[in-house]
């Protein structure tokens, strides 16, 4: 079972008082429990999530322009721009790309994993950017594993090498310790598929549209998946324009345990470059937070790919 880690906390005044919170949410002792199922122990946020202010642009239109980049910030010198969707792979024709909508994700789909399936995948193995249907126990839990990204790959048009993997401390600034990080991300349920929202450090919300940050306050832990929805949703117009003022959506595509698929629409597992202590780093968000630790089911386990483009 995984220790409790220490939270960095983050003061956040209302008005007459001020309050403390911990940065990431509070961080569960465990999230998976054995082969088959996992439960997610998580302590629920007990303060009212940040609603974060849209600024008015200047241009009535709301476009922000053709010169326009997002950046998102994942070290004190190291800015990112993300790959348009999660990466995807078709094993019988040996071609790799991008989802074509940023909410868009395989599912089920990845319980026909196979050298020869014709058809696409998104959950991999830890670091099999070289065999991308590998999944052979005796390797992944031995001393021999080792990390291929994936971007050493071509990726629709894109050279061999343009994208690459974050690493661990890479996600955990991102989520945790960039400038404003807490009201910069927030789970929400865009075009009917639940996940996490990540905005850039250049962010000025669109005219006519609200994000609120964070999780919501109350749970009562029987329906988890309705929690994206009831906390903030985007369709159509809306969604458009959070995308083109630079809004990142990582869907909650699940995790593969060998052939069975788990957790689709309630949990997100984002692999890192990073192995850590026994186990590979992850990004995982839920409805009450998002964390970045040590995954403790190992690298065998199929979990959904965001690359990045350094800037």
């Amino acid at each position: 079972m995984r220790e409790p880690q220490t939270v960095e906390l983050a003061k956040v005044r209302f008005h007459a008082f001020s309050v403390s919170i911990p940065m990431g949410g509070l961080e569960p002792t465990s999230h998976k429990t054995n082969k088959t199922m996992k439960k997610h122990f998580l302590i629920l946020w007990a303060v009212t999530c940040l609603f974060v202010g849209c600024e008015e642009r200047n241009n009535p239109d709301d476009s922000k322009g053709d010169d326009f980049s997002p950046v998102f910030s994942v070290g004190v010198n190291t800015k990112v721009e993300f790959s348009s969707g999660n990466l995807q792979y078709h094993p019988q024709n040996d071609k790799w790309r991008f989802a074509e909508n940023q909410w868009d994700y395989v599912g089920y789909g990845n319980e026909n994993i196979s050298n020869t399936y014709d058809g696409w995948i998104d959950l991999f193995g830890w670091g099999t950017g070289d065999n991308p249907t590998n999944m052979d126990w005796e390797y992944f839990f031995s001393d021999d594993v080792y990390f291929t990204d994936w971007g050493i790959n071509k990726i629709g048009s894109d050279s061999p090498n343009t994208w690459r993997t974050l690493s661990q401390d890479e996600w955990d600034f991102l989520i945790d310790q960039r400038q404003s990080a807490n009201s910069l991300k927030g789970i929400a349920q865009v075009n009917g598929v639940n996940g996490l929202i990540i905005l850039p450090d250049n962010w000025a919300c669109p005219n006519g549209v609200s994000f609120i940050s964070g999780t919501p306050s109350i749970l009562d832990d029987v329906d988890d998946k309705k929690y994206y929805a009831t906390h903030q949703t985007f369709y159509g117009e809306e969604w458009r324009k959070m995308e083109e003022a630079g809004a990142i959506f990582l869907p909650a595509a699940g995790q593969r345990d060998d052939y069975d698929v788990v957790d689709v629409q309630s949990t997100g597992f984002y692999w890192s470059s990073t192995y850590c202590y026994s186990a590979p780093a992850e990004l995982w968000f839920y409805v009450s937070g998002a964390f970045v630790n040590e995954n403790n089911s190992g690298a065998y386990v199929g979990q959904s790919v965001r690359l990045v483009k350094d800037l």
